[in-house]
């Protein structure tokens, strides 16, 4: 037994004062690490579970100084004045950053304790009591670290704080049920039905996704079905129609939100020294938008849009 308090996560973000996921203002919790590796995930820095340095050329002002203070020369200039970490010589001592000025290099995830996050969420009681607000576990894929989540879950509910969940869906269906009484909202990742499409895109099949979310709309009262609309991979009438009839037939009235692909990750990528796996692919129009959402809605599906 381990008890609440020595439970830890590796934890990327704490963001305050969002308007999203979850009613009213919310604080989101983003947990580290995700067993999806989708190709337009806008996120990138959520998918490995250990802690990465993160380099901002917008930030950086080429003062070397970080690469003064590298014990290990993993940092140095490129002749066109980049700034370039390489990365298997990184040990992640963090000399470089504590000495950039403008914080052009920082980490992506640190190690929080319970406590640690309701110290933040603290802070904010007075605006989830005015606007019906409260915390929301996203990532990554918080089911990663189900063990601590439910520790910060029954700590909110033990100080009367409104809660909502993020998930992909593949994870254990123990660990899902076991949170489930603690959410009081749990948005649902649908990316596609097909086992072939959603592997190809995902890195993973979708059968554990489904078979999960079957059970918990018949456990659970206050379900979202969320789907991203991605070009070259859902975007279309067809894909579209099979997500629309699965939901149908496996979810009933659940209401679905279809979220529209951007790229505002792309430049994430590079600051973590990577590649963006969909670059090029187009957006998503308002028309188009409203199409899918007359298709789910023609089924009998609750649907809004969110471009």
């Amino acid at each position: 037994f381990v008890s609440s308090s020595e439970k830890t996560a590796m934890i990327f973000d704490i963001q305050r004062y969002s308007l999203h996921d979850g009613s009213g203002l919310r604080t989101i919790v983003f947990f580290k690490g995700c067993p999806l590796r989708c190709r337009w995930c806008s996120n990138p820095e959520s998918q490995g579970s250990e802690k990465e340095i993160f380099l901002s050329e917008l930030n950086c002002i080429r003062c070397g100084t970080c690469v003064g203070a590298c014990p290990r020369g993993a940092l140095s200039f490129e002749p066109s004045g980049s700034l370039v970490l390489d990365r298997t010589q990184c040990d992640l001592c963090g000399e470089c950053i504590e000495a950039c000025p403008s914080g052009a290099l920082r980490f992506s995830g640190e190690v929080y304790g319970v406590e640690d996050v309701m110290k933040a969420v603290r802070r904010d009681i007075p605006f989830y009591r005015c606007s019906g607000g409260g915390v929301t576990l996203s990532g990554g894929e918080p089911l990663q670290q189900w063990q601590f989540a439910e520790a910060l879950l029954e700590a909110c509910y033990h100080e009367g704080i409104d809660t909502a969940m993020e998930t992909c869906g593949f994870a254990a269906w123990e660990h899902l049920e076991r949170l489930s009484p603690l959410l009081g909202q749990i948005f649902y990742d649908v990316k596609h039905v097909d086992p072939e499409r959603h592997q190809a895109g995902t890195g993973q099949e979708c059968g554990i996704i489904l078979d999960n979310l079957k059970n918990l709309v018949t456990l659970h009262p206050d379900v979202v079905i969320r789907v991203p609309v991605i070009p070259g991979f859902n975007a279309d009438g067809e894909d579209m129609g099979r997500i629309a009839r699965w939901v149908r037939d496996n979810a009933g009235r659940t209401p679905v939100e279809l979220m529209a692909y951007h790229r505002y990750g792309e430049k994430k990528y590079e600051s973590l020294g990577r590649e963006y796996p969909w670059k090029g692919a187009p957006s998503v129009s308002r028309e188009e938008m409203d199409g899918f959402r007359a298709l789910f809605e023609n089924m009998g599906v609750p649907c809004r849009q969110i471009n």
